[in-house]
């Protein structure tokens, strides 16, 4: 078993928490041979700990133990001199996924969670909320499952990783009240390989969806480059393939783990709809409302994938790197972008000029357009 404790600090109505990893260590060694052990920095432990890779992961800060800890106060270095805000908004609830990771880079599969405490902070009875964590650590995005508590433990596959977001709740808090102070703002990982854990992983069920457009520095502006969209799994670790049509069509294939939240930039710069496949490992039944892709193509009358970029993308343009199929038994999700029900045509504009950007014009932000650094932004608000 290796447990962790990691330092957060929300400033404002603070909150303060860090992640520690456990030792595991010989007893007694006799034979003549060289052992060799070595302490490494959180993010290259065997129970890995490190920011994730978006806007929110600059809350997390790698001290100069190398320990990961959590800063959400005037002491997060990612203010520096920036206008940013320094803690928790006062009698709110404040949501922030997909902050910290924890990676699995040991041997063995581990059920992971984050020890629970009789001592843990709640909200006064008499209060909204009343009796509820003022801080609840929760899978990615997916606010309503808790990582708290060995009954909340998730299974992490060797190799695999998975991100933490985090709520607060300041009601009855003034400003500089830390939320985690009688736990003297650290809490504790759990990687146990011997738990059971109390979350069965269900099948694989993915959901794509457009994020921002990536855009490149220009001769006096800002040239569209391409399409970051955002992918959930809520299942079990699977395969994908994400096919993007229009100008220029694009093609990604890639793996996903389980409970996991993750981005991928296509070089369609201009995308009018994109199909997300992925696999139903044997013994998994898709879901009852799935469409397989052999559905799908009865449907709408297409033979193949390259049938359906020559549908629906702009002169059926087909991307080198696209096969021609993808196998008939794997359960898709196929949707316009940005979002259903709006003209695809209407895409983003394919250049900002450096006095607008990094907004969009009017007309495209209507449609739900957004430039990722405009996204990005916004996210760090």
């Amino acid at each position: 078993m290796q447990r962790r404790n990691f330092l957060v600090g929300l400033g404002s109505a603070s909150v303060g928490g860090s992640a520690l990893l456990g030792s595991g260590a010989f007893s007694r060694v006799e034979s003549h041979r060289n052992v060799t052990v070595e302490v490494a920095e959180d993010p290259d432990a065997y129970l890995g700990l490190d920011k994730c890779d978006t806007p929110n992961g600059s809350y997390v800060d790698i001290d100069d133990n190398g320990h990961l800890e959590i800063l959400m106060n005037p002491d997060n270095p990612t203010i520096g001199e920036s206008p940013l805000g320094s803690g928790v908004n006062s009698n709110s609830i404040s949501n922030f996924d997909n902050v910290f990771q924890i990676c699995n880079q040991g041997k063995e599969d581990a059920c992971v969670w984050i020890a629970d405490d009789d001592a843990w902070p709640t909200v006064p009875e008499e209060e909204t909320m009343g009796g509820e964590r003022r801080v609840e650590f929760y899978l990615n995005g997916f606010r309503d499952q808790s990582v708290i508590g060995e009954g909340n433990g998730i299974n992490l596959a060797v190799g695999e990783c998975v991100c933490i977001g985090l709520e607060t709740r300041t009601f009855d808090l003034a400003e500089g009240d830390e939320l985690l102070g009688e736990l003297d703002n650290q809490v504790q990982i759990v990687a146990d390989v011997d738990a059971e854990c109390g979350v069965e992983t269900p099948c694989p069920d993915l959901t794509g969806s457009y994020q921002c457009t990536t855009y490149a520095p220009q001769s006096e502006g800002y040239t569209a480059t391409g399409t970051r969209f955002e992918i959930q799994n809520t299942g079990e670790q699977t395969q994908y393939n994400l096919a993007v049509a229009n100008s220029p069509g694009a093609y990604e294939e890639s793996s996903i783990g389980s409970n996991t939240t993750t981005t991928i930039v296509a070089d369609a710069s201009f995308p009018n709809k994109a199909l997300l496949a992925w696999n139903v490992p044997d013994g998994c039944g898709p879901l009852p409302d799935a469409q397989t892709w052999a559905d799908y193509k009865d449907e709408n009358d297409l033979e193949d994938l390259t049938d359906w970029y020559e549908e629906f993308g702009t002169g059926g343009e087909v991307p080198a790197e696209a096969p021609d199929e993808i196998e008939d038994d794997y359960v898709v999700e196929v949707r316009d972008i940005p979002e259903e029900g709006l003209d695809p045509a209407a895409g983003p504009d394919p250049f900002i000029s450096d006095d607008q950007w990094p907004e969009m014009s009017d007309d495209a932000a209507d449609l739900g357009w957004i430039a990722c650094e405009a996204f990005d932004d916004q996210n760090l608000e």
